[in-house]
């Protein structure tokens, strides 16, 4: 009888062991970081960090979500801004790119998005100071004069329910990516491991729809040069959704999926059409970057970037841009690329670090 039990107890602890190697293996425990940075990187300071960048490609210009997270995540009451970076000139400026400050601005993803007549367009989603607790509003602005916005208008929905990124497709249509889905604290623990219960909503100018689910935590949300697939990063499942879109109704239809080694975050869609994506190397080390700067300690996070060549079902080409154990730049969550050259934010390193490609 005491073999049985003692049998049935080593069993238990074999399986909560497997249990936990699954759990670190998934969040990068194990994960050897190769270094792979370009040879040329310059480090530009600034008051907050970027944890998205949006670049109007036809004028050089880069569109900046900035605030400084560091203190955000200490429990500081802080506020954001958008600013601009004209990237054709150099040493690099750092101006406003709202007409008007809002009076509470703490904003995440935003998305630049250019009408049929070349007129500019901006939405930024803006967290409230207690999150789910307060609606969480997606701020919309056009264009006065060049790189200026004002703001016209804010959307919130149920629906926005953990907004992490935005794509504007219409001055006023846009899709909203939410990074949580459940609503318990064992829906957590089961999206944290991985179990897809987020999804992507859809705000048509009037009312809002469910436009994709069963999702992993949608970190990331971008559309292609000719505007017929969306592709949205699955951070918690380590993968990249690919949707062809309807523009009539704002319908996404699944294609297939794209798998990363690592976790997703921004994407940003290049000239050429390639996609250019922070990918998380490793979760667990994330983690731990944040309770230590919650103690008031420095502890780098590594940062990756990659860019996918897809070509369409099946044909997808992966290259590495950026690799380092984040003692250089910690905590990249967003790529872009302009002439040659990478851009890259964070989520609160209070810096961007520009390479030579």
């Amino acid at each position: 009888m005491l073999k049985k039990i003692l049998k049935i107890i080593l069993i238990i602890f074999a399986i909560i062991a497997l249990f936990l190697l699954m759990i670190l293996s998934r969040m990068g425990a194990f994960k050897t970081i190769v270094v792979n940075t370009p040879e040329t990187c310059e480090s530009f300071p600034m008051s907050g960090s970027a944890e998205d960048i949006e670049i109007d490609y036809q004028r050089g210009l880069a569109y900046l979500s900035l605030q400084d997270r560091s203190s955000l995540i200490r429990g500081e009451k802080v506020q954001g801004s958008i600013v601009k970076i004209d990237l054709k000139k150099t040493p690099f400026k750092i101006t406003p790119a709202l007409t008007q400050q809002p009076d509470h601005l703490r904003p995440h993803g935003i998305s630049l998005h250019i009408d049929a007549k070349g007129k500019r367009h901006l939405a930024v989603i803006n967290h409230p100071q207690t999150r789910g607790e307060e609606p969480e509003n997606i701020d919309l602005f056009s264009e006065t004069r060049l790189g200026l916005f004002k703001y016209t208008a804010t959307v919130s929905d149920p629906l926005f329910k953990s907004p992490n990124d935005v794509l504007l497709v219409a001055p006023k249509k846009f899709y909203v990516g939410n990074d949580k889905g459940g609503e318990t604290g064992w829906d957590s623990v089961q999206e944290n491991l991985g179990r897809p219960m987020a999804n992507i909503a859809y705000f048509d100018g009037n009312s809002t729809t469910v436009a994709a689910q069963n999702l992993s935590q949608v970190s990331g949300i971008n559309i292609s040069r000719d505007k017929r697939l969306v592709f949205a990063s699955e951070t918690g499942a380590k993968r990249i959704a690919v949707f062809k879109r309807n523009p009539e109704n704002g319908e996404l239809k699944f294609v297939e999926r794209i798998k990363l080694n690592g976790s997703p975050d921004n994407i940003n869609v290049s000239e050429d059409g390639s996609l250019v994506v922070a990918n998380i190397p490793k979760i667990l080390a994330l983690i731990q970057h944040f309770v230590a700067l919650q103690k008031g300690e420095i502890k780098p996070s590594p940062s990756q970037v990659v860019r996918i060549n897809y070509q369409g079902l099946g044909d997808s080409k992966i290259d590495e841009l950026f690799m380092s154990e984040g003692d250089d730049f910690s905590t990249a969550s967003v790529g872009a690329i302009w002439n040659g050259r990478l851009f890259m934010g964070s989520i609160d390193d209070n810096k961007m670090l520009v390479c030579d490609l």
